[in-house]
């Protein structure tokens, strides 16, 4: 319950319709059912969300008050308040997930430069047999002319190489 700054709080959008959600169906004898047919691959608080042409229980599928910029497989977002065949409502929906069709343009203050930084293992591989080749020595050459000697470990790898800017290596089998 808001009890300070009540004028500031506003929701911008709808509870997401999700199957299980209730509509009200103004048809004799349909009464309150459930939305029974939803998207096969997309879920809002575990429960498959519901969309434009997905059915309730009295067999009204969904038409009206969709969103008109959320689609889901192809097909317009339900929500709070859409509408069906039978004239019937949708009267529940997401506590999490809200669906607005208001656009609101964020500020864009362009791109900030990305630190780039790279760390990994080279692998040593027998290229006749494709095993790892453990316990061998190599020698990495770097772009700026430095030499990393070392023996692979048990499964193959060299020591870590690190750098924070592109460059490439050379990796060398020593006797």
């Amino acid at each position: 319950m808001c009890t300070t700054h009540c004028k500031d709080l506003f929701m911008s959008g709808k509870p997401a319709a999700r199957v299980t959600d209730p509509t009200a169906c103004p048809l004799p004898g349909h009464g309150t059912n459930p939305i029974v047919s939803g998207s096969p691959n997309v879920n809002f608080d575990g429960l498959a969300a519901a969309r434009m042409t997905d059915k309730s229980a009295c067999g009204s599928a969904i038409s009206g008050a969709v969103s008109g910029t959320v689609f889901i497989n192809g097909l317009n977002a339900a929500t709070l308040d859409s509408t069906g065949g039978h004239g019937n409502v949708l009267i529940g929906g997401s506590g999490t997930v809200i669906i607005g069709d208001t656009v609101v343009a964020a500020p864009f203050s362009g791109l900030l430069p990305m630190p780039v930084h790279f760390t990994d293992k080279l692998k040593l591989v027998n290229n006749v047999t494709g095993e790892p080749m453990p316990n061998h020595p190599y020698m990495i050459q770097r772009a700026d002319g430095r030499m990393e000697h070392g023996v692979s470990d048990a499964d193959g790898f060299t020591h870590e190489v690190s750098s924070h800017l592109p460059e490439t290596i050379k990796l060398f089998l020593e006797e």
